[in-house]
């Protein structure tokens, strides 16, 4: 099946076209024409990076009034990155229709939001259960020509301790359509299916294997400030790479890329905010291999065909797991192996296991050389590099000869050894080992004790959009716990006050600096309500 056989409308083909798509995925090609074809209640059962997005998405350009300045649909989505990208998804397949959209989330200013939703006129607004909820109890929200509610990724949403919004968002739009897609149906969603939707029509589609055997996954998880340390030490002990890096932003993409020349990488930068002349001449350079990395996003790696890569290597991972399978697959291509090597902190531990259940393939922990194998390495590829000089048949003018004339063999080895020493291994004079985060010792995987609270002072409050329910989705992403280990949170004007298994002191303190908006977080130790260590059990409340 084609997109041009779902019966869509001319502008969204094209604007297909151009995004590079011609055939739908299995999810897009059952739900699209169910969802065209009459209004309905509905369920998709999915997993991750099955194209979810597209799936609702075109109906719904199909179905709303170009027209009209009033919301007709609501997108609810678990964190603010999937909102912005489904928003963005948006933007890319109405961009030859007025369509008007726009995303709202926690972690940035209200008011600025606020001005937002009054200067577009939104007809579709994407965003996350509490800033919604917010929003609603605000009186900003007028549902009288909304139509459509749809959920993605509910699952996640219940998991993240946001459900309660969820149905309460649900219940305050009278006469809708309710859209869900969901990899699960845990039993708060079968209730909420049950009580809310409408004989809804359910499509479920098994994800298929995603990965090649030609291609050994593999990763290494490190303390987020050692991130470039460690891709640089894998780079100096690994000789030949020839690899595609991906960062999740086209600034982190030119950052990463620096900072690797700084290093000595022959590297470059590719995004989006290069003309096509830079970048034609970037993919040249790195064709040629006259640049052995190119650093850069998804959206700029789209179009790339290079057959002989040895690394994808996964500076973070991507925000969705089709993006993942996309990456690995530019690797083990012409009948060679390929390496894919994802480089994350500790909050990315999930999703490792999630991406191993997806793709049906083992993603393998790796160590990082120690400091002294990387210097023997560097050393003995760089005298290697003198021998060969000194097999050179051409000879050696005696003028230059006479300068080290009077100099003893011991001293021209010991000048040799100092000249390659402080060229090659400058920055390894000093350097610390960097010790790998273990998946069973990791708070991703939460398997130390829990016994206990501890209460954390943190400097942003109301006025800054930290709400509970944004608070426990930046926590629990940060640090890759579960939203249900989060205990008690108050949230005052300028301050808030979290509560979280003292198991989890350290690595919240460690976010520390960390950026909310545009403010650096401030968090110190608190004392637990009423002089003693909190309860283990979290109390309800309403995320917003």
């Amino acid at each position: 099946m084609l997109f041009s056989d779902l019966n869509l409308k001319k502008t969204s083909l094209e604007a297909i076209k151009e995004m590079g798509f011609v055939e739908p995925s299995e999810i897009q090609a059952e739900s699209i024409p169910l969802l065209l074809a009459s209004d309905i209640d509905f369920i998709g059962q999915a997993q991750t990076g099955t194209g979810k997005t597209a799936a609702f998405v075109l109906p719904l350009l199909e179905k709303i009034d170009l027209k009209s300045k009033n919301i007709q649909a609501l997108i609810l989505a678990p964190t603010r990155e999937l909102a912005n990208q489904i928003e963005q998804e948006i933007k890319k397949i109405s961009v030859k229709e007025p369509v008007r959209s726009l995303a709202i989330y926690g972690g940035t200013s209200v008011g600025g939001q606020i001005r937002d939703l009054k200067k577009v006129r939104p007809q579709i607004v994407v965003g996350t259960p509490g800033r919604m909820m917010d929003f609603i109890d605000r009186g900003l929200f007028s549902f009288q020509e909304t139509k459509f509610v749809v959920l993605d990724e509910a699952d996640e949403m219940l998991d993240m301790g946001f459900f309660d919004d969820v149905v309460a968002i649900v219940e305050k739009v009278p006469e809708k359509r309710t859209w869900m897609f969901s990899a699960t149906m845990p039993r708060p969603i079968k209730e909420l299916i049950d009580k809310h939707f409408s004989d809804p029509v359910t499509v479920k589609v098994t994800k298929k294997i995603l990965t090649s055997d030609a291609v050994d996954q593999q990763f290494v998880c490190v303390r987020k400030s050692q991130l470039v340390e460690a891709l640089c030490r894998y780079l100096d002990f690994n000789e030949n790479t020839y690899a595609i890096v991906f960062t999740r932003t086209k600034i982190g993409a030119k950052e990463l890329a620096d900072e690797l020349n700084n290093r000595g990488y022959q590297s470059d930068a590719l995004h989006g905010d290069m003309s096509q002349e830079s970048r034609d001449m970037t993919m040249k350079k790195f064709k040629e291999k006259k640049a052995k990395l190119l650093v850069c996003t998804d959206v700029a790696a789209r179009g790339i065909d290079v057959n002989d890569l040895t690394h994808v290597i996964n500076f973070n991972l991507p925000q969705d797991n089709e993006s993942y399978v996309h990456r690995i697959g530019r690797t083990g291509r012409g009948g060679s192996k390929g390496i894919a090597l994802s480089i994350i902190d500790a909050s990315e531990l999930s999703r490792i296991s999630q991406i191993e259940r997806i793709t049906k393939a083992k993603i393998v922990k790796i160590e990082l050389p120690k400091v002294s194998e990387i210097k023997n390495r560097l050393l003995e590829k760089s005298l290697n590099e003198f021998k060969r000089f000194c097999e050179d048949e051409k000879g050696t003018p005696k003028e230059f000869t006479q300068l080290f004339s009077d100099l003893t063999k011991e001293e021209l080895v010991q000048g040799l050894y100092q000249f390659v020493y402080r060229k090659t291994l400058k920055f390894y004079e000093n350097a610390q080992e960097i010790d790998s985060v273990d998946k069973k010792n990791s708070s991703a995987r939460g398997e130390r004790s829990l016994r206990g609270k501890q209460r954390f002072f943190l400097n942003i409050g109301k006025m800054d959009g930290a709400d509970p329910g944004e608070l426990i989705r930046f926590i629990s992403g940060t640090l890759g716990i579960r939203g249900s280990e989060i205990g008690r949170i108050d949230t005052k004007e300028k301050f808030a006050f979290i509560e979280l298994p003292v198991a989890y002191t350290d690595q919240m303190l460690e976010l520390r600096g960390e950026k909310w908006g545009n403010r650096k977080i401030s968090i110190e130790l608190a004392e637990s309500r009423g002089g003693h260590r909190s309860s283990s059990r979290r109390p309800r409340y309403r995320s917003r």
